[in-house]
């Protein structure tokens, strides 16, 4: 029976090495990644410092003829903040629509904290170059208790970055009064 010992040890090892370097992780889609970068940029907010670089130019009469220079601030964060992201047009869609930092405007302008949970995303088995993704979040409306909502939208990739993103949300509620002040 000793002699057994090693011989089963040595078998043992071998097929745990085996297994282990026939089983290689899934590469990582790397759009996937960009995606859920973008998400949690856009959707955990509200962002203080792009909410105090858009309304720089509004707090003073000062500061309101200067505004130019103000915007171009602004201009500047997103530029930062979401252009390694996107594509070139995509980008350039995505500022000059105001999606850029729309939550995080809306929930500053509402009294809301938004906190992405949980990102699923799936790429589109008829279209490729499109993702689906649901995003679990935690909303929360100051002096009121936490919820937690799902939200479903589609993006469009190009080349590693995104060429379009929409958030589908006509049928939350909590969604729609964040983004566009409507009662329940």
């Amino acid at each position: 029976m000793h002699r057994w010992k090693p011989g089963i040890a040595i078998v043992f090892i071998l097929g745990s090495l085996l297994v282990a370097g026939c089983s290689k992780p899934e590469p990582q889609d790397e759009n996937i990644e960009v995606i859920k970068t973008v998400l949690e940029i856009d959707l955990n907010a509200p962002d203080e410092e792009a909410i105090r670089l858009q309304e720089e130019p509004y707090k003073s009469k000062e500061a309101e003829e200067a505004g130019e220079g103000f915007l171009e601030e602004y201009y500047k964060y997103q530029k930062e903040t979401y252009k390694p992201y996107f594509t070139e047009s995509g980008f350039e869609q995505f500022v000059m629509t105001n999606q850029a930092f729309m939550f995080h405007r809306r929930a500053d302008q509402h009294g809301y904290q938004l906190e992405v949970k949980n990102i699923e995303v799936e790429q589109n088995e008829v279209t490729p170059t499109n993702y689906n993704f649901t995003v679990t979040l935690d909303y929360e409306m100051k002096d009121e208790d936490k919820k937690e909502i799902e939200m479903s939208g589609i993006a469009i990739v190009r080349d590693g970055k995104v060429a379009k993103i929409t958030y589908h949300i006509r049928n939350h509620d909590e969604l729609k009064n964040l983004l566009y002040g409507e009662q329940k």
